[in-house]
């Protein structure tokens, strides 16, 4: 029973596009309801077998947690085990009003620490109640105008509360509602740019796109990769840095590209060319590299579930290259013409579709808190295969970013 559960995850961002938290929201996968005490047993041992493997502030980079789980879960021995609990923050909605026994476990968790959010905030007296023991409120865009969200927002504040609108979707719905001076903003906004088709690409991003076309030619030697790689020297001493930071336990000092080349092999060197291409990009905010690396190696990891092995490098690259179209902010068909990919590729990056594509659609669709999904023609595969394969790209992704900031 202890993979029936999923736990979600959302980034929280300041006004900057800076992530200052992520929020965690444990689910069920298991179409029947469960009782209170199946959800004890099962939050337990999915704990555990988390904590075994990759460890919650793993997959969290260490930032505080927005935490979301069913009313009778939220007591301290059965909370996501985090280092401090003040970075925790545990969310609720106003039927926590009906169930003394769970305010009393809230006024607990308040006195050691943990901060009380309300999940979905109106202007109502439920709410105005659980204003006593929070100190932040969440606002649904959806719920909102952008005059409506002004006026609670400035509200909330003269109560000394902290304020968060989620349910941003695109960066039109960031900007717009950006105006209304909330404290933080949650949504995947950030992957679905808007594209100015009018404005030129500039140097930098033109000097990347064209790079990355080179490296990621199939057929380029180690000589000419080097070579490549070598006439950006900022991009090439970044490079080393990488390669050499301990999480990477390489057992000797790489002091040249050749080194890199000969010691780490083709395929590895340009994983770790395009990323550092990726992360040179101005005006994106870094967690699109995070995402980009995750659905990477989500992806990796499902050609091994598929078994199809000898995809892996392939499902690798389409979930790298899946956002490129957010770095850029131009149209995905235009940059999948400018690089060396197949057709298959660039299918499941213009338009979700074959088999690459449909498990592409499944890792959006997770971000988007989607937990109902299954890949046509693969249904054996199921969500608690899925949500394991989730969490383990996730940890991932933060080692790599560690090694990237060294």
């Amino acid at each position: 029973m202890d993979n029936q559960i999923f736990l979600n995850k959302q980034p929280v961002f300041d006004c900057q596009k800076n992530v200052y938290a992520y929020q965690l929201t444990l689910e069920s996968l298991l179409y029947s309801e469960i009782k209170a005490d199946q959800w004890e047993e099962l939050a337990k041992a999915f704990y555990q077998n988390l904590q075994e493997q990759v460890g919650v502030e793993d997959i969290t980079g260490g930032k505080p947690i927005f935490y979301r789980a069913p009313t009778q879960l939220l007591r301290l021995d059965l909370l996501p085990s985090v280092e401090c609990l003040s970075t925790l923050i545990v969310e609720v909605e106003t039927d926590v009003l009906k169930d003394p026994e769970a305010l009393s476990t809230l006024k607990e968790l308040k006195q050691s620490g943990v901060t009380i959010a309300i999940a979905d905030y109106h202007p109502d007296e439920a709410c105005n109640k659980l204003l006593s023991i929070a100190k932040i409120a969440k606002l649904n865009a959806q719920n909102f105008t952008v005059e409506e969200v002004k006026s609670e927002i400035l509200a909330l504040k003269q109560k000394q509360l902290k304020t968060v609108i989620t349910g941003l979707e695109t960066e039109e719905q960031f900007n717009l509602y950006l105006s209304a001076d909330a404290d933080y903003y949650q949504g995947f906004f950030f992957v679905n740019p808007i594209f100015d088709t009018k404005k030129e690409l500039s140097n930098n991003k033109l000097s990347v796109l064209k790079l990355l076309a080179e490296v990621n030619e199939p057929n380029i030697s180690f000589e000419q990769l080097a070579e490549t790689i070598g006439v950006d020297v900022g991009l090439t001493h970044k490079l080393l840095s990488a390669i050499n930071h301990p999480s990477n336990n390489i057992p000797k000092r790489i002091e040249t590209l050749k080194d890199a080349v000969s010691y780490m092999g083709i395929k590895r060197l340009k994983f770790w060319v395009n990323m550092m291409m990726m992360s040179s990009m101005e005006d994106v905010p870094d967690e699109l590299l995070v995402v980009a690396l995750v659905r990477a190696k989500f992806l990796e990891g499902m050609a091994e579930k598929m078994d199809i092995p000898e995809e892996k490098d392939r499902y690798f690259m389409a979930g790298l290259f899946s956002t490129l179209n957010s770095f850029l902010k131009i149209p995905m068909a235009d940059i999948v013409d400018q690089l060396p990919l197949s057709d298959e590729v660039k299918l499941a990056l213009v338009e979700q579709s074959g088999e690459m594509g449909s498990v592409l659609w499944v890792i959006r669709s997770l971000e988007q808190g989607n937990t109902r999904l299954s890949i046509p023609g693969r249904e054996q595969i199921d969500m608690m295969v899925i949500s394991s394969a989730y969490m383990a790209a996730n940890a991932w992704a933060y080692k790599t970013i560690a090694s990237l900031n060294s």
